[in-house]
């Protein structure tokens, strides 16, 4: 098959060209983990790994961040905006993850869009490296994605013996490789296997009907309250807000939170509305498998990358719950009782 071609010195020459130019964001090693960061030279990048430890929706949605700062100032209240920093390009994003970033863009672009977010989406650039090796919990062609899936990135790289098999996917991408030094010749996409196939088909409507299964309580029975999972989660987006006094201004301060927080859903007057773990579990799945989708013309909320099972101390494992719930016998729970759960949103 032809295809467009990239050696391996020329991959080292492009990085070093886009160094120059734009802030390049990597896959790095750091103390035994992988992990997304900023990189000043080609030899910093690793390659070879199968999925970062965490995935890059904090470059886009960070960990915790002051969205905008306030101050009084002649009797007047005085907002002061925060602005995204410069234009990156985001090297090695794996293919689910670029589809993750795809299902953030749902609720934080419409309308009224999150400015900082939709900041950096708009001044990033994403170039993916197509999975080689398959995961021992990734399922990401049973969630809508798939190992060489180059739907949502700019640019995708994909490896074999002698380089890269390089696609220009959208217009901003093309730009990017014109410094690259890109040939076309005859050579074969890689098939990749291995991935476990999970039934996701029907998934919504199963949760539905188990919405009222004590299913959820003996799940629920081995968790700790980490919240490992929504962390290492591309697609979780759970925030919680504080005000902090900085000097004579106060910073509105956006940090990641978890439905799994026993205080996540306390209101005013102490009242909790997910009282149990149990509530709080289903709390999680619904609204990756039944709300979000729901909302969203059927899009899951999970993008089979795997990092919740393998973070997980517990061994939660979301591909058991999708076949464990599609398996329990059906109950008589209704929709009205399943929507008394969530509204699409976390």
């Amino acid at each position: 098959m032809l295809n467009r071609f990239m050696s391996r010195p020329a991959l080292q020459k492009w990085l070093q060209t886009l160094m120059a130019d734009h802030q390049v964001v990597a896959p790095v090693r750091v103390e035994g983990l992988v992990l997304f960061r900023p990189v000043k030279g080609p030899e910093e990048v690793a390659l070879d790994y199968r999925n970062t430890t965490m995935s890059p929706k904090e470059w886009f949605f960070p960990l915790s961040e002051a969205i905008f700062s306030y101050r009084r100032e002649d009797n007047k209240v005085i907002l002061e905006p925060k602005e995204a920093p410069q234009e990156v390009v985001l090297f090695g994003i794996r293919p689910c993850d670029a589809r993750g970033l795809a299902v953030l863009d749902k609720p934080f672009l419409q309308a009224p869009a999150d400015g900082l977010y939709a900041q950096r989406r708009e001044r990033a650039t994403l170039v993916g490296l197509a999975c080689r090796e398959a995961g021992p919990t990734c399922f990401c062609d049973s969630m809508g994605g798939g190992p060489g899936d180059a739907s949502h990135v700019d640019v995708l790289l994909t490896e074999v013996k002698e380089g890269y098999i390089v696609k220009a996917v959208t217009t901003k991408g093309a730009k990017l490789l014109t410094s690259a030094q890109v040939q076309e010749g005859e050579t074969e996409e890689p098939v990749l296997a291995g991935l476990r196939p999970v039934k996701s088909r029907g998934i919504v409507e199963a949760m539905r009907r188990q919405f009222d299964s004590d299913y959820w309580g003996k799940v629920a029975d081995r968790c700790i309250h980490c919240n490992l999972c929504a962390f290492v989660c591309p697609t979780c987006y759970c925030f919680d807000i504080r005000d902090f006094p900085v000097g004579e201004r106060i910073e509105r301060v956006r940090s990641w939170d978890s439905c799994q927080s026993p205080a996540f859903t306390r209101i005013a007057g102490g009242y909790e509305r997910r009282p149990s773990k149990g509530e709080r579990m289903r709390q999680r799945f619904a609204h990756k498998l039944l709300y979000f989708p729901g909302q969203w013309e059927g899009v899951l909320h999970c993008v089979g990358c795997g990092r919740c099972v393998t973070a997980c101390p517990v061994n939660i494992d979301i591909r058991e719950v999708i076949e464990d719930v599609n398996a329990l016998p059906e109950r008589a729970a209704t929709a009205s009782a399943a929507e008394k759960g969530g509204d699409g949103r976390a």
